[in-house]
């Protein structure tokens, strides 16, 4: 009984890691609604007292049902001179192949000042072009003035394939994250800018139990057959 105790226990729990972008020091060159434009950084005030990022949007030329985007985390590419360079958001922590890394689920506090409830929506979009990408299903409805934190689980049944992509496709290289809001009645034309604010973005991973080696296995034999012949 013993050593099998010893064995079982041994393995490995399930584990969960999380990697959180806390915007303290700085945007972490995550961008405005528009690409390539950087979203401002204020240092104090965020959904953990700390620093956060925001974004003014108007609406003005906007329509009902519209999706609009408030802030992105993405890989970008400029050319200065003839030589790229590449900008990417949270020192690529948000990029790669979610699905051979086991993302579970994408979380962001996010904070607004309309005068109604937002809807808000999350698109992940393939490399560094940003198509196809994939909309969340469900939009989840956000109070003005307060951090609200959302979660969105990354499986394949909480996405449309609107843009023409799969969810492997889509999933498999992720470069570019985009938060934004269903417009609703009421908000087109509004006056004055609205602002999206951002924190405490993060992915979770799950990683797997392994299950038990061959070894494993034949020294679990060896410990009940030596029990049985001492009986």
């Amino acid at each position: 009984y013993t050593l099998i105790a010893l064995l079982t226990t041994s393995l490995p729990a399930l584990a969960v890691t999380t990697f959180t972008e806390s915007f303290d020091d700085s945007n972490e060159s995550w961008d405005s609604s528009v690409r390539g434009i950087a979203a401002t950084h204020v240092s104090t005030g965020g959904a953990d007292g700390g620093g956060y990022i925001t974004n003014a949007v108007d609406f003005s030329i906007s329509s009902v049902g519209d999706n609009v985007v408030g802030i992105r985390a993405e890989t970008t590419v400029s050319n200065v001179g003839g030589i790229p360079s590449f900008s990417v958001a949270s020192g690529g922590n948000f990029s790669g192949n979610w699905i051979e890394d086991n993302v579970s689920t994408f979380n962001v506090s996010v904070r607004h000042n309309a005068t109604v409830p937002l809807d808000y929506f999350a698109r992940f979009a393939r490399g560094i072009s940003s198509f196809p990408g994939d909309l969340t299903v469900n939009s989840v409805s956000v109070n003005p003035n307060t951090w609200t934190e959302l979660t969105f689980t990354i499986s394949e049944d909480q996405f449309n394939a609107a843009e023409g992509a799969d969810f492997a496709t889509v999933f498999s290289d992720i470069g570019n994250i985009q938060i934004g809001v269903d417009v609703p009645a009421g908000l087109p034309g509004a006056d004055g800018p609205i602002t999206f604010d951002i924190d405490s973005a993060s992915v979770v991973v799950v990683d797997s139990v392994p299950e038990p080696s061959t070894s494993l296995l034949a020294l679990l034999g060896l410990g009940v057959l030596a029990r049985r012949k001492r009986a």
